[in-house]
């Protein structure tokens, strides 16, 4: 009988789990900003839908027409447009639910250049567009407008986040390799992530939270990281870093060689994130 009990206890526990599971919401995010829809987007095949309306949070797209009769849709940006027509049998068509147009956000942001993605632990859809300008900035030959420009990319996660450590009293480290502005690691409340820019966001492949030996060369070694998901970076070259008081605006730059060792060459007076300044002595 006690055997039972827990069979049945055990199998009770999974039922609510998996119940509480099915009933996350899907989210839908563009460029950093959750899309409120008043209609809830649902998964089917693989395949997330969203209400039509939710597609004009992408940079540049709009809804050109819409035949109900045909049950034809136009989307265009300004350089290309799209036609789709209600169907039930493929995966890249719009189709109706409970009266309205629900289109497969995946397939329309891709084939207008947006970077996609679903991060399955949170049931979140990632959308990316930036426009020219952006674009220009980020292949600047100024190595410090372009690492503004990639630490303001909109920011796209697949990984399961970590449980933050010791409250970091708003300190904020950010790092990049010497001389590059296309990838960078950032520091705050004991976790570690990094970036690679990738077309229009900044996509986060690493994390890790500090713990043990917190020595300075973790970029390298698995010493002072207690977990980590997602595919760790290998980085062979100075880190340059600036390191930040978000409360009194004071920051401290310098770098880290490939040994470890920190040198700190100054400090400056900075506002935000877009007050980035060149690091003398960086080649």
């Amino acid at each position: 009988m006690k055997w039972k009990s827990f069979f049945l206890t055990c199998f009770a526990l999974f039922f609510v789990l998996t119940t509480a599971q099915a009933a996350t919401p899907i989210s839908v995010v563009v460029n950093g900003k959750h899309v409120q829809t008043d209609v809830a987007p649902f998964v089917q095949k693989g395949t997330t839908y969203v209400p039509l309306r939710s597609i004009e949070q992408i940079e540049g797209l709009a809804i050109k027409s819409w035949n109900n009769k045909t049950k034809t849709l136009v989307i265009a940006d300004p350089g290309k447009q799209l036609t789709l027509r209600v169907s039930q049998t493929h995966s890249e068509s719009p189709q109706i639910k409970n009266g309205r147009v629900m289109v497969p956000i995946r397939f329309i942001a891709e084939n207008f250049n947006s970077d996609v993605a679903w991060n399955p632990h949170t049931k979140t859809v990632h959308v990316a567009k930036i426009n020219d300008k952006t674009k220009e900035n980020l292949d600047s030959a100024d190595i410090t407008k372009a690492r503004i420009t990639a630490i303001n990319l909109p920011k796209i996660s697949t990984l399961k986040e970590l449980t933050p450590g010791e409250s970091s009293a708003g300190y904020f480290q950010l790092f990049f390799t010497e001389g590059k502005s296309n990838s960078f690691f950032t520091i705050k409340n004991g976790i570690i992530d990094y970036y690679e820019v990738k077309s229009n966001s900044a996509w986060h492949t690493w994390s890790g939270k500090q713990g043990g030996n917190q020595n300075k060369i973790w970029f390298q070694t698995k010493s002072g990281i207690s977990s980590e998901v997602g595919q760790r970076p290998k980085i062979n070259d100075r880190l340059f870093f600036y390191n930040i008081s978000e409360h009194s605006g004071q920051s401290q730059y310098g770098y880290i060689s490939t040994d470890g060792k920190e040198t700190i060459l100054g400090s400056k007076d900075i506002e935000s994130l877009n007050d980035l300044y060149p690091i003398q002595g960086e080649n």
